[in-house]
């Protein structure tokens, strides 16, 4: 049951960090690229943090290179989620790109050899059906919809399916790699994906701007460094420790995690969010929420 300790404590790290995330993008960054440029400054800053840990023993060089790629497929997934969040609610975009879970079990079931079996099938889906619901109640005001948000959950769903992939990969070099070596290596391919965003001139003068508001610059550090630090140690101890579809299947509790932290945050004596608290959000959500944990404990009785 290790892996499921860390695993839900990625998940729940992870949905801090999103809302956070949320909060920078609407009101302290000029623009979503801006703010993923300071995602990849953050990345590559972790992935050096590792360096010394990770060079206690060498590595082939296939798994270096799978490593690598993990990271990159991470920060795709990374620009893919926060350019879509600018316009869309967390509590919306978060639940669409947790379906990955799905596409980890297929993978692993195909080339890892993890026996799947028909009820670990219908846990996995259980748990995503419910992190959708999640996404598809009413949520705040302000929201973009109508075609836009069609392409925004289109262009998330291969976000998701981009994450899958960058878990899958984690796992296949377990056996040949450290956890710091892939700590340091996904931080510095996913941190190189999010960094070339650096190349526009737009974007390097909201870099500038960020390094005047000490407050600003500040929150990136809490939000993008320590805690995004802890989500993936967590998320590397869950993989080390099991199979990484039940890690990634207990990781899709994610939503549920965001939706009470907005829902708590949208109180009008907070008021950062304005997540819908009528009747029909509520019992949707709810059902949602059910189906997730329900899915999840499913997994762990496994």
């Amino acid at each position: 049951m290790e892996w499921m300790l860390f695993a839900v404590a990625s998940s729940f790290t992870f949905a801090l960090v999103s809302v956070l995330d949320k909060l920078l993008i609407s009101n302290h960054v000029a623009n979503s690229r801006v703010f993923v440029a300071t995602v990849g400054i953050a990345q590559i800053l972790l992935g050096l943090f590792a360096l010394p840990f990770a060079l206690e023993s060498p590595y082939p060089v296939t798994a270096v290179i799978i490593a690598l790629l993990s990271g990159v497929f991470s920060g795709a997934y990374l620009v893919a989620m926060f350019i879509i969040m600018e316009s869309q609610d967390v509590s919306r975009v978060v639940p669409v790109v947790s379906t990955y879970p799905v596409f980890v079990a297929l993978l692993a079931y195909l080339f890892l050899g993890e026996s799947v079996t028909p009820v670990a099938w219908i846990c996995v889906v259980v748990t995503v059906a419910g992190a959708a619901l999640v996404s598809l109640a009413p949520s705040s005001i302000g929201s973009q919809g109508g075609r836009e948000s069609i392409v925004a959950m289109a262009v998330l769903l291969v976000a998701s399916m981009s994450f899958g992939l960058s878990q899958f990969l984690s796992k296949t070099i377990a056996d040949d790699m450290t956890l710091w070596g892939q700590f340091m290596l996904r931080g510095i391919g996913g941190g190189i994906v999010c960094g070339c965003l650096i190349l526009s001139p737009s974007v390097r003068n909201g870099l500038s701007e960020v390094l005047r508001k000490p407050k600003t610059l500040s929150l990136i550090a809490l939000t993008e460094v320590v805690l995004v630090f802890f989500a993936i140690l967590f998320f590397f101890r869950a993989i080390y420790s099991g199979e990484v579809y039940l890690t990634a299947t207990a990781m899709a509790t994610r939503p549920l995690f965001v939706f009470a932290l907005t829902l708590f945050l949208s109180l009008p004596f907070i008021g950062l969010f304005k997540e819908s608290m009528e009747g029909t959000a509520l019992m949707t959500r709810t059902a949602g929420i059910v189906l997730t944990v329900g899915g999840v404990i499913g997994v762990s009785l496994l």
